[in-house]
């Protein structure tokens, strides 16, 4: 979200208090087809500034019959955001809805915006898995999409990055949505100010030490050179078009040359693989070690291209966590023993494993630690299993120690088959044929 409130909100006037007449929202200039094509209950993401003021009050306006739930963060960094939550609530019973007040645990690290925005989009998708809600919607506008074009074009992003903000997306496993980014910020306000609606700031919206301020800054020198919003917003849905045509040439890719090993390893057809445009290449390449890695964070440009690199040429490299081997024949793609944490299952529960597996105890078990099966496992796989993968797939163990490996299935003869359930976190329908390699 762009706003963020820096004090208690206000949310009161013509357009919340009912009874009063007031200008009509510019409902032509919001994407209600996006909003349309949701089945089922949508959250808000509501901050208290104006953008995400407005969006709540055009969308309830817009679609009265739609189930809308407000979401709004206290990110537990400043004194003031106790009274701000309520104030979102407060303006959620004034439009007559649900309002779901998020906190933030833990403290910041690196970057405190970068720390903020990846909290606040791990409780969106909490709050919609535990209340139903088949999307978020954000109030990112046009000016958003115009400062996101410029932070990336200074860190010299790829295709991908300079497509900025999508209208509809994932993050987190949740879909979000924008519906405002074809309006300005400014005709928001203007618009908020006409109904006596008011909203609060974040104090970092003024400081140039944070990379977006920076760019906010030099829209209006930009302007005059005639970089507009409004024409860096069209480059940048432009190069999303042509993002989106790499994807699927990068699904393509990855149907014809990537198998899944049992082991959760990848394996890959070098000959059909260096055939392919490198962008191709690098777009699939990053979709394969996102999978394989379990990691939230994309590969930098230059260790995707060294491990491109080593597919084509061999050899051996690691990158977001996984490791890339490759010689004559084929090239493989598993996940680093490091860094895997166990977890413990109580009897029902579900929990994440290391960022690749959803796994889930059966209610009339016994509690299950789910651990790095570790170099015993390698014995129940053939080599075209990927040998080294077995090391890092789940296992699970009880008091009386390993007691399955069940993505081989392989288990105890006193272990019951279902008792742990485990399943890919990440969308892997991209590879080859929906098959296990059982040898070449």
């Amino acid at each position: 979200m762009a706003d963020h409130p820096a004090g208690p909100a206000r949310c009161t006037g013509p357009a919340v208090e009912a009874g009063t007449a007031c200008p009509a929202p510019d409902l032509a200039a919001l994407d209600l087809d996006l909003v349309d094509r949701i089945d089922g209950p949508i959250g808000l993401a509501v901050s208290g500034g104006s953008d995400s003021v407005a969006l709540a009050l055009l969308l309830t306006e817009a679609r009265p019959t739609r189930d809308f739930t407000l979401l709004t963060v206290d990110h537990g960094l400043r004194a003031e955001a106790a009274a701000e939550c309520a104030a979102v609530a407060a303006l959620a019973a004034r439009l007559g809805r649900p309002c779901i007040i998020l906190r933030v645990t833990g403290t910041p690290r690196g970057s405190v915006q970068a720390w903020a925005r990846e909290a606040r989009y791990g409780l969106f998708a909490e709050a919609a898995a535990a209340h139903g809600l088949a999307a978020v919607a954000t109030g990112h506008t046009m000016d958003d999409q115009a400062e996101t074009l410029l932070m990336r074009l200074a860190r010299g992003s790829g295709l991908r990055g300079l497509g900025a903000m999508r209208p509809d997306t994932r993050h987190h496993g949740v879909r979000i949505v924008r519906p405002l980014l074809s309006l300005r910020r400014e005709a928001l306000r203007q618009m908020l100010h006409a109904r006596g609606v008011t909203w609060t700031d974040d104090p970092s919206n003024a400081d140039p030490a944070y990379e977006r301020i920076a760019m906010r800054r030099l829209a209006a020198p930009l302007a005059t050179a005639g970089l507009t919003p409004e024409s860096l917003a069209a480059a940048a849905a432009h190069l999303a078009r042509a993002s989106a045509f790499v994807d699927g040439e990068a699904e393509a890719l990855l149907q014809r040359c990537v198998r899944t090993a049992r082991t959760g390893g990848l394996a890959v057809d070098r000959a059909l693989w260096c055939a392919a445009h490198e962008e191709v290449r690098l777009r699939a390449l990053a979709h394969a070690v996102a999978v394989t890695g379990g990691s939230a964070a994309p590969p930098a440009f230059a260790t995707l291209a060294e491990a491109d690199r080593v597919i084509a040429a061999g050899g051996t490299t690691t990158l977001g966590r996984v490791v890339v081997r490759s010689n004559a024949r084929a090239a493989q793609i598993w996940r680093e023993r490091r860094g895997i944490v166990p977890v413990t299952l109580a009897p029902g529960a579900t929990a994440e494993f290391d960022g690749r597996y959803r796994v889930t105890a059966a209610q009339d078990g016994a509690p299950v630690r789910v651990a790095a099966a570790g170099p015993a496992a390698r014995r129940w796989v053939c080599p075209a299993d990927i040998p080294a993968a077995a090391e890092t797939m789940p296992a699970l163990f009880d008091a009386s120690g390993l007691a399955a490996y069940p993505l081989i299935g392989v288990r105890r003869r006193d272990w019951p088959q279902l008792s742990v359930v485990v399943e890919p976190l990440r969308e892997a329908a991209r590879f080859g044929p929906l098959r296990y390699i059982t040898g070449q």
